[in-house]
């Protein structure tokens, strides 16, 4: 897991330049939705495609304010030999995903990256993102499979349904199994049983989501968000939010990664991913967010969250008015982004 921006992105460049270069490569498959307006990652693309790889980019045309750059790269795409995918009219494509499929003694070996932003090592020097780098042939054939479906899709008007199991896809199952995961913490919580949430999101809107953490509330879980910019829900009233608090952080870095996390009796499920719970995410996008089955990398994350809900120095709170409060600054000051760079200076 890399975590931008304060571990080198030089980690994610060199997946991308080693794939193009890689002779047991055969297949490379990426999401671009915002990319770097002098992109290493499309130019190792180009590569690939000129020395005869399979080069597969959905490159969403509808990225606001980005339009222009993308059709740039995708022109430039689909001259160096890449099949080029243009997302369906009534869908943006905003998952931040690659897969690179390699043909060993005969064999299918899978390596990709899932990310919580997109592939820019522009904005990967100022946003806060997180990107995971796996070879789990179970998240990796789904991925394979949601890029078939894709490819499709932009040719039909058909689509077909995908029944996954481990990656949580927007247009497929990522509310209904959110919706499964705080049901279990309210079941959890009317037995008595311990039982909590714990979200950060850039935007929270959606009203079936929002009004399942009001019913989680209600049954006592222990709901923690740290919810950047819109904000939709209202913590702290009595009766409906009691057990819901929401924290907002501005600081140096813009915070922009999207972490679930869900208590599960003790043995804490980790989701990570490009989806806000927001109207257009849920349901005009097709968003996709990971489960962290690595314990080492799930206790990282779940530390850095600790950290930053502790945060007393660039941190507020949101009132039942849905106002900006000071947090208290207690002894010892706590700057969040400060002490996750310590954190993971520890790793060097």
């Amino acid at each position: 897991m890399f975590h931008a921006p304060y571990q080198s992105y030089n980690s994610i460049l060199r997946f991308f330049n080693e794939a193009a270069i890689d002779e047991s490569v055969e297949e490379i498959s990426v999401t671009l939705y915002r990319v770097a307006s002098d992109s290493r990652i499309v130019n190792a693309l180009i590569s690939a495609a000129q020395s005869g790889k399979k080069v597969r980019v959905l490159v969403e045309l509808k990225a606001r304010f980005d339009e222009a750059n993308n059709i740039k790269w995708a022109k430039k795409l689909k001259a160096a030999g890449a099949d080029i995918i243009y997302s369906d009219k009534a869908i943006k494509v905003h998952a931040k995903v690659g897969l690179v499929k390699r043909f060993v003694d005969g064999r299918v070996k899978y390596a990709g990256l899932l990310a919580t932003g997109n592939f820019n090592e522009s904005t990967a020097a100022f946003y806060t993102d997180h990107i995971m780098m796996t070879a789990n042939p179970q998240l990796l054939r789904e991925m394979d499979l949601l890029f078939i479906y894709l490819a499709k899709k932009a040719k039909s008007a058909e689509g077909y349904d995908i029944d996954f199991e481990h990656l949580l896809v927007a247009q497929f199952n990522l509310q209904s199994k959110f919706i499964e995961l705080i049901d279990r913490e309210i079941e959890q919580a009317r037995k008595g049983k311990p039982a909590g949430i714990t979200i950060k999101l850039n935007n929270l809107e959606e009203r079936v989501l929002i009004g399942k953490l009001y019913e989680a509330s209600q049954a006592g879980v222990k709901i923690r968000m740290i919810v950047r910019s819109i904000c939709c829900l209202i913590p702290g009233v009595p009766g409906m939010s009691e057990n819901i608090t929401i924290r907002r952080i501005v600081d140096r870095y813009l915070e922009h990664g999207r972490i679930f996390i869900f208590h599960n009796s003790g043995d804490q499920e980790v989701f990570m991913g490009s989806a806000d719970w927001m109207n257009r995410n849920i349901y005009r996008r097709i968003e996709v967010c990971f489960p962290v089955y690595d314990e080492r990398i799930r206790n990282e994350v779940i530390a850095m969250l600790d950290i930053q809900l502790a945060d007393n120095v660039q941190a507020v709170k949101l009132n039942e008015q849905l106002q900006n409060i000071r947090v208290d600054k207690t002894e010892p000051p706590v700057q969040s982004q400060r002490a996750i760079y310590e954190l993971l200076q520890q790793k060097i």
